[in-house]
């Protein structure tokens, strides 16, 4: 995000391949986030700005100025001027040529041999179709979504094996996904301001992330593309804005890569993680974990064994660790992903060239570790940027063995748990979420028309609502953690009939509890006159304490 806050900070060259980009200049990872490198601390320290003091500084002691180094040498440079040289470009925070004794020890967080390449096994009839965006004009906010539909290939049945980007403005392009669309689905010809969820286009395909190079699918599997696969799908861009700038532009998009002579199976993603997220500010360590169990895998894996082939990790930029584990009859058979030392920026892929076997009644338990010590105030789960997540990614096959392209809680809640499988009667924490899910089903269309006979969204509190309440919160679909899932669920599903149930019951469940609570109050205050007016000076800052420490916890 301060790329353009250093002269040709777009065009640094990674010391190993010139040929390739160092986006984090900053930062030891390649794709900027954790620890810094000296070029970094030093930017730092100049308050995160392009100085002549560290203009002139030699941050990696290899005798070049980062003025010399970064196009700049007489240190005239400023924000949105052209620097007085685009080439002959050097890293800044790498001592250069690696191979000089004077920059022994300087480098070691430097790996040639991680230098990423794109290649890919593949067929030899192996063809390429490219997904990419009209320019567009990227908001002047930070945080965007945006998605655009396309036909695939449909004159014979492919299988989509990799993936590259096709990245046309690197200042606001953080990630990209392409979802597979069921025929019915919506088609959006241009791009379109999206949330994450897109109506009849779940299936994740391909994906791209700052620092990645493309993807190359397992040689037995690949999605399944044309006439008895996908014919149209989504590319989602994330434009991440933070500078808020109006004159951004950008026209990206992918290059897919597809062979008619089909792999052995069909491919898929399954997504494990936490959707009830809330980071206090200025916490050092906040640990979210969520478990795919093993009730969720004997629902919906069927006809044998799924192989995982992959595992990718997604938190943001609050993200510190996480991983994924794989348990059987509650014994950890292995790590699926492990990284100690997260960043959004620079993702990592973990790859099974002997694929893991996952079985039904299998667990995968997904721990996300998280640092808001320079946050002032709560972080909740969400798409910005500026939100956070607890995801991880498996990719797998065959693609028929698994009826689900996510297994998530939200809680302690199973969201698979939540909604019915066939005519198999689920029941969570109490709830029959089955019957609770149809309004026309007897028992739920009974309990909504009650509700609204009784209680009423704008009329206050009556007295027949306040009479049917104490029956209608022993439900225990509307009360309890059960409870707090449908409220969010009926706002961010736009789903009408819950939401109106809902705020009838709330409206005069609160107003009671506002009435108890000032009740309680005026109790608590007359204690307190009584009791400081008979105290001495020498206790009386206790006895208060103690009396409002009461008053705390009766709100």
């Amino acid at each position: 995000m301060f790329k353009d806050q250093i002269p040709n900070g777009n065009k640094v060259p990674h010391p190993c391949d010139p040929k390739t980009i160092w986006p984090g200049v900053g930062h030891m990872a390649q794709g900027g986030g954790g620890q810094r490198n000296p070029f970094g601390v030093d930017f730092y320290k100049q308050g995160k700005t392009w100085t002549s003091v560290l203009c002139q500084m030699d941050s990696d002691g290899d005798g070049k100025t980062n003025g010399q180094e970064l196009g700049d040498p007489d240190c005239e440079w400023a924000p949105n001027k052209i620097p007085k040289s685009v080439d002959g470009l050097s890293h800044p925070g790498v001592c250069e040529p690696l191979d000089d004794p004077k920059c022994n020890g300087k480098n070691d967080f430097l790996r040639c041999d991680n230098v990423p390449k794109f290649t890919c096994d593949m067929e030899d009839d192996t063809i390429n179709q490219t997904l990419q965006f009209p320019k567009t004009t990227v908001p002047a906010r930070e945080t965007n979504y945006f998605c655009m539909t396309f036909d695939l290939l449909t004159d014979g049945d492919y299988h989509l094996i990799g993936s590259k980007p096709l990245v046309d403005n690197a200042n606001v392009l953080h990630h990209m996904i392409l979802y597979g669309c069921k025929d019915t689905a919506k088609v959006t010809s241009t791009p379109e301001s999206c949330g994450m969820a897109k109506e009849g286009c779940n299936d994740m395909i391909a994906l791209w992330a700052v620092g990645f190079t493309g993807e190359c699918l397992h040689k037995d599997a690949g999605f399944r593309v044309g006439i008895n696969g996908y014919k149209k799908a989504i590319l989602e861009v994330h434009w991440n804005n933070p500078e808020k700038r109006t004159d951004y532009m950008d026209g990206s998009g992918m290059y897919i890569f597809l062979t008619k002579s089909r792999r052995v199976h069909d491919a898929g993603i399954l997504m494990v993680g936490q959707n009830y997220i809330q980071i206090p500010p200025r916490s050092p360590r906040v640990v979210v974990k969520a478990n795919c169990s093993s009730d969720d895998t004997s629902r919906f894996i069927v006809n044998g064994p799924v192989y995982f082939t992959r595992a990718l990790n997604h938190m943001h930029y609050l993200g510190r660790e996480m991983k994924l584990e794989h348990y059987r009859d509650g014994k950890k058979l292995r790590d699926l992903s492990s990284e100690i030392d997260y960043s959004y920026d620079s993702p990592k892929t973990f790859e099974f060239p002997t694929p893991v076997e996952f079985r039904a009644g299998d667990e995968v338990i997904t721990t996300c570790v998280f640092n808001s010590m320079n946050m002032n105030k709560t972080v909740y789960k969400g798409d910005a940027t500026n939100d956070e997540m607890c995801y991880g990614f498996l990719t797998y096959y065959p693609k028929e063995n698994l009826t689900v392209t996510s297994c998530t809680q939200w809680q302690d809640i199973s969201e698979n748990a939540l909604y019915a499988y066939g005519d198999k009667v689920i029941i969570v924490n109490g709830c029959n979420t089955t019957a609770f899910n149809d309004d026309n089903h007897p028992v739920t269309a009974s309990f909504l028309k009650a509700v609204h006979e009784n209680c009423h969204m704008l009329t206050g509190c009556t007295s027949e609502c306040r009479a049917f309440l104490p029956e209608a919160m022993k439900n225990p679909c509307v009360n309890g953690s059960v409870g707090a899932y449908y409220r969010q669920a009926a706002v961010t599903l736009s789903w009408v009939s819950r939401f109106t149930m809902f705020t009838a019951l709330d409206a005069c469940n609160a107003e009671i509890a506002r009435e108890n609570c000032q009740a309680k109050c005026m109790d608590t205050c007359e204690e307190l006159k009584k009791a400081t007016s008979e105290a001495s000076k020498a206790t009386r800052a206790t006895l208060v304490a103690s009396i409002l420490f009461t008053i705390h916890f009766s709100l």
